[in-house]
């Protein structure tokens, strides 16, 4: 339960990355406490003990620069990540963006001609019928003018 608590924690990320060196500091801290409560501290042991602690030191800063820099490498990439969904998204958008004006103009264009032949037969057929109101009342003035 306090594992899953922990790796909830935000200081999870911290407590994952420095794990290895916090195992070996124990381990050398387990052994300088040994040998510090036990009577008999022969020069061998501190040479040994001198000689782990700069190794684990080594090890530390080791980790500590390894570490630092795969965060450092991990945020580049998120970086570059963002810049090519940033520059397909613009890409896309403009694609659609072109496809939508052509496909509305094609459309704009077919409705405009289907406008224009049904408004031309409108006019076809009114100017058939005004032109025959025309004739009639040419011939009824004919008619009438030669009445008179």
């Amino acid at each position: 339960m306090s594992a899953l608590i922990l790796q909830n924690n935000t200081l999870w990320s911290i407590f994952k990355d420095f794990t290895p060196s916090i195992f070996l500091s124990a381990f050398f801290l387990i052994y300088v406490i040994r040998n510090k409560f036990s009577n008999d501290f022969p020069s061998h042991d501190n040479k040994i003990a001198n000689e782990l602690s700069v190794c684990i030191s080594e090890i530390n800063v080791n980790l500590t620069t390894e570490i630092k820099k795969n965060k450092a490498y991990n945020r580049s990439i998120t970086v570059e990540i963002e810049r090519l969904l940033t520059d397909v998204y613009k890409k896309l958008s403009t694609e659609v963006s072109t496809k939508i004006a052509n496909e509305l103009s094609a459309r704009l264009s077919e409705i405009n001609s289907t406008f224009t032949v049904e408004l031309k037969r409108i006019n076809n057929k009114f100017n058939g019928k005004l032109t025959a109101e025309i004739k009639k009342i040419n011939l009824h003035d004919a008619d009438y003018a030669s009445e008179a």
